[in-house]
């Protein structure tokens, strides 16, 4: 089966770099992000329609944070999507319970408007505990793209997810609230939680297929 694999916010597709080994699997930029020029995709919704439209065959994505989002958009455009892999899933980013309490997002946003690149580090490695050297997102269009994520709201949506579902979160995750993957584990009837004793990136630490491919 076809493995589509989408990175998160202020990363490029180079963080899936151990994965890179895999026969018939793509891995996306985000718009704005590494090697993506395509400034078209203004929209988390706008990129999830792209990719949708480029699915004509069963397959599998894999979405980490915002490309989570993206995943479980493009799941419901699409019946190709026979199995999600959502890593550190937000329904709902703005939400202190299921993603980042509203006061430290304000303030990340601020920083990211006075000090973009050194913001975007440390974001990094408050996520991942390191910095893995991607590439810097471009400034005002990684911006306007966090800020759709901050805005989009799924929780409604996620009972319609029909498809096979693996739900990864990292306890230690500093990111995403922990109760955001119970919450979606309610949600989506097909679905299988797995806590890792982890931070917002569990696939850095561990192979993430020996999990769901079981």
């Amino acid at each position: 089966m076809r493995r589509i694999f989408i990175h998160g916010w202020g990363f490029s597709k180079n963080v899936w770099s151990d994965y890179f080994y895999l026969d018939n699997a793509e891995f996306l930029d985000l718009p704005f992000h590494g090697g993506n020029k395509d400034y078209t995709f203004i929209s988390i919704e706008s990129f999830s329609n792209y990719i949708s439209n480029s699915i004509n065959q069963p397959t599998t994505l894999i979405g980490w944070s915002l490309g989570a989002s993206v995943s479980v958009l493009t799941a419901l455009k699409n019946k190709n999507i026979k199995k999600l892999v959502l890593i550190g899933f937000s329904p709902k980013f703005e939400d202190e319970k299921l993603g980042s309490p509203k006061a430290s997002i304000k303030a990340f946003m601020i920083n990211l408007k006075k000090d973009f690149e050194k913001t975007v580090k440390n974001f990094r490695i408050s996520a991942v505990e390191k910095d893995p050297g991607c590439l810097v997102p471009e400034k005002d269009g990684s911006i306007a793209l966090l800020n759709d994520f901050i805005n989009l709201d799924l929780r409604d949506i996620l009972p319609s997810i029909e498809c096979e579902t693996h739900i990864i979160h990292g306890i230690k995750d500093t990111i995403v609230n922990k109760e955001a993957a119970f919450f979606t584990s309610q949600k989506i009837k097909n679905s299988q939680l797995y806590l890792f004793d982890s931070h917002h990136a569990p696939f850095l630490e561990r192979d993430l297929l020996e999990v769901v491919c079981q």
